[in-house]
């Protein structure tokens, strides 16, 4: 009974909407703007409407940093149809309560870019002016789901919408002009709180001439020799976030220990081809991302090390399916060994 009025009360809210309008000419959102109008009415008729049409559900600003103009957003979100139905989130309770919970995958902040042309406008008009420590949850109509800028709010109601309308709920954790400045700073504060950990590594270790790229030896090689660019070599390796989360290894111990473990996954040191430079360098005769290249580079017979890198050397803005976010910086321990028997 209960669905019933609340389904007369939405058509009752739309034929209000609509009554005055009958005769005006229908643009390519009239039915979503009247639905969206109608939806919001009924289910938030106190709530603050954006001056380009979104809805502010809820809203409490924090005492941090002012989000404006073009910067990076570091947040926790999640987003949802206008049923409640969720489609994206960064929390890992939200995954589990859903049955989406992946144990590969990361969850947590994220870096959301906030440059002009780059972030949806509705996201963008909504988040204007908040403040680092704030929540904002916000329904943004189809028709603002858009990378494109226009003056009025007119203009984007009558352009096609993107996509469907959507609540997006964030937790503002905080907010950089300079995102690879950020990672530099991030890792610094990994080597402040790691001290007793990979050697006691510093931003002193830093490779030459690669700003953000970081280098430790862990164990010291057999020979100092340099690798000539047909020497074939094997590793064992280790992948981490700087939150300590392994993404990747071709150790099966560190795998099962770590809910990485695939028995189709062949377990064994992976093969190496070296090059003429760092960027010739293959691992299993596939190219592997520059942080792990460079890393490899600076490394001699049997020698144990680790490489720490700022996304520029890794996965950069868009990460890697669902265990690396974009912007992540990136660890790697990676030890020569013998080349393993037949």
């Amino acid at each position: 009974m209960k669905h019933f009025f609340y389904h007369i009360a939405m058509i009752a809210v739309v034929v209000a909407v609509s009554g005055c309008a009958k005769t005006a000419k229908q643009g390519p959102n009239e039915a979503n703007i009247r639905y969206f109008k109608a939806w919001a009415e009924v289910n938030y008729p106190n709530a603050q409407t954006t001056p380009f049409g979104s809805i502010i559900i809820e809203k409490e600003d924090g005492n941090g940093k002012k989000i404006e103009g073009d910067g990076y957003l570091y947040a926790d979100y999640i987003v949802t149809d206008l049923k409640g139905n969720v489609t994206s989130s960064t929390d890992e309770e939200t995954a589990r309560k859903l049955g989406a919970y992946q144990k590969t995958y990361y969850y947590g902040p994220q870096i959301i870019n906030m440059y002009a042309g780059t972030v949806y406008k509705g996201v963008a008009e909504a988040l204007e002016d908040m403040h680092v420590g704030g929540h904002l949850k916000v329904a943004i109509p189809g028709w603002l789901m858009t990378n494109e800028d226009y003056d009025t709010a007119e203009q984007y109601e009558n352009r096609e919408a993107d996509s469907d309308e959507c609540i997006y709920e964030f937790r503002i954790k905080d907010f950089v002009e300079d995102v690879i400045q950020w990672q530099v700073d991030s890792i610094g504060a990994y080597f402040n709180s790691h001290k007793d950990v990979f050697g006691g590594m510093t931003v002193a270790d830093t490779v030459k001439n690669f700003t953000g790229m970081y280098y430790k030896q862990l164990k010291a090689p057999v020979d100092t020799t340099s690798f000539k660019a047909d020497t074939t070599v094997y590793i064992n390796y280790i992948g981490r976030l700087l939150n300590g989360k392994v993404f990747d290894t071709n150790i099966e111990r560190v795998a099962k220990d770590n809910d990485l473990y695939s028995s189709t996954r062949d377990y064994t040191p992976a093969k190496i081809s070296w090059g003429d430079s760092y960027s010739d360098i293959q691992m299993d005769g596939s190219s592997i991302i520059t942080g792990f290249a460079l890393t490899l580079w600076n490394m001699r017979p049997m020698e144990k090390g680790i490489g720490i890198f700022t996304s520029p050397y890794g996965y950069n803005t868009s990460g890697s399916g669902g265990s690396i976010p974009g912007y992540s910086p990136l660890l790697f321990e990676i030890e020569l060994v013998e080349e393993p028997e037949d």
